[in-house]
């Protein structure tokens, strides 16, 4: 009897969980997904008939005269064209005309369309300014001498022609509404009906004194000299803050970089992207999501608290740098209690104070607390090295061990080192703070540090970022319109 594999039929349910989820959440970029991860197919597909011929085997039951099917065979070469042929069409999006590439099909083909916009409304100088349901690229400034909510930029929509375009343009008209306390800046981009998708780039003049709320679907948001407060929600955007007076709360489904700089007051990140980074921060730290790129942090004032996907991180004061990845996290100069939990991560930390916690599954630990006196300490890895360097005159009480794994002890008496079988311990007493070290797989080095010993210092990313370009931004080809657009009214 010929034995079919279990593939086929989870490739079906897969499939159907992937469509029932984008049919549910339209935002979803599937696409993107099928494009990156194609490659996952082969592999599930190879783990399951491996699974397969092995249960057959220790079931005593006889094995197929192929692994793979001549039928198979011809999936797995459909797959392959079809995957090599999304992700190349997903990697030159660039070839087609200016717009998005979207899942529906609805930005694929036509012209961009530009309308103007230009909107102002007097305000009072603590004015909240309200953003509801925006696709775009916002870019707010608070000034001083401002007395109004001037507003100027485009609003582009792709269609196939200019008569659609500017009967799709009537039906989301901007319109600035509200009292001199209350100002709603509305682009109405929800409104529109059929297959047209509008985006907007605004340039927003505010007092000083004003506070946002922010709501987008896909875009970014850049806000600099704001004293009130900042609250942004968003699906996709990309946040970048530089000197805002009142507290932060950003809550991102999606992001690339969230950027904040000089910031008097607090700030609260929720959602997942890729990339943080926060420095000269008065207020309290608190960032809870799934952030799977770098996360820089420099100068902050106020206690932290990160909890992350596979890592988690408290400290009280953070006067110098830390840098935190997936498989690293390197800091300097940085006040404890300091707590960090993390699976896969190499830890290197120097010149700290107060209690240190570490507790990491897999990763090497390097520690230079560079100051005397120590403080408490409990490091303990399951796989990984440590090494700590302590000042040749500092006071502690030593409790150290390896299960498995080589000695070093350059303190000599009154450290008392014990070798076993496959491990052993450094124990001792000076009269100082408990040190506890457990190291259940890997060597364990206590030395003392010298007196010119660099610090960690964690390196800075070196992802360009591109300038903001001069507004308003050009699009990369100019519109054929048949005729000259004119200016919405407001």
């Amino acid at each position: 009897m010929r034995r079919g594999s279990l593939f086929a039929p989870l490739l079906l349910i897969g499939l159907g969980l992937l469509f029932l989820a984008r049919n549910i959440y339209p935002d979803l970029p599937l696409i993107d997904y099928l494009a990156k991860y194609w490659p996952f197919l082969l592999i599930i597909w190879g783990v399951v008939r491996l699974a397969e011929v092995l249960y057959w085997h220790s079931t005593e039951k006889p094995l197929p005269s192929q692994g793979v099917s001549g039928g198979e065979w011809t999936i797995v070469i459909f797959l392959v064209v079809f995957g090599l042929s999304l992700h190349a069409a997903r990697g030159f999006y660039t070839w087609f005309p200016p717009g998005r590439f979207t899942v529906g099909g609805l930005d694929m083909f036509g012209e961009s369309f530009d309308y103007p916009i230009s909107a102002e409304k007097t305000a009072s100088r603590t004015v909240r300014i309200v953003i509801p349901t925006f696709r775009g690229n916002a870019h707010i400034v608070g000034s001083d001498n401002a007395t109004t909510v001037k507003v100027v930029g485009r609003s582009s929509i792709r269609s196939m022609d200019q008569a659609t375009a500017d009967k799709a343009m009537k039906e989301v008209p901007f319109e600035i509404t509200g009292d001199q306390d209350t100002i709603t800046l509305k682009t109405n981009q929800d409104r529109i009906s059929g297959p047209s998708r509008v985006t907007g780039e605004l340039e927003i003049t505010v007092p000083k004194g004003a506070s946002i709320e922010a709501h987008g679907r896909n875009g970014d948001f850049d806000i600099t000299g704001i004293d009130g407060s900042v609250e942004i929600n968003s699906d996709n955007a990309g946040v970048r803050l530089d000197s805002i007076g009142g507290p932060v709360r950003i809550d991102l489904r999606r992001s690339d970089l969230i950027r904040a700089v000089n910031l008097k007051n607090s700030i609260e990140i929720k959602g997942g992207g890729d990339d943080i980074d926060l420095e000269n921060i008065q207020g309290q730290v608190t960032i809870n999501g799934a952030y799977t790129g770098a996360l820089q942090l420099h100068n902050l004032a106020k206690p932290l608290r990160y909890t992350g996907q596979v890592t988690e991180l408290e400290v009280a004061q953070l006067p110098g740098d830390a840098r935190s990845t997936r498989g690293e996290f390197t800091a300097n100069h940085i006040v404890g209690p300091i707590r960090l939990t993390g699976r896969s991560k190499d830890v290197q930390i120097s010149n700290f104070t107060n209690s240190l916690d570490v507790t990491i599954d897999r990763g090497d630990i390097s520690l230079r607390p560079g100051f005397s006196p120590l403080a408490k300490m409990d490091i303990h890895t399951k796989a990984g090295a440590v090494e700590l360097a302590l000042p040749a005159n500092a006071k502690f009480d030593l409790n150290a061990s390896t299960s498995r794994g080589e000695l070093s002890n350059e303190f000599g008496a009154p450290l008392a080192q014990e070798s076993s079988h496959n491990g052993g311990s450094i124990r001792g007493s000076n009269g100082g703070p408990l040190v506890s070290i457990r190291v259940d797989r890997g060597d364990l080095t206590i030395r003392k540090a010298s007196e010119n010993e660099p610090a960690f210092v964690p390196r800075e990313d070196d992802t360009p970022r591109p300038p903001r370009p001069p507004f308003p931004p050009q699009p990369p080809t100019a519109p054929k319109a048949p005729k000259p657009v004119a200016p919405i009214e407001q």
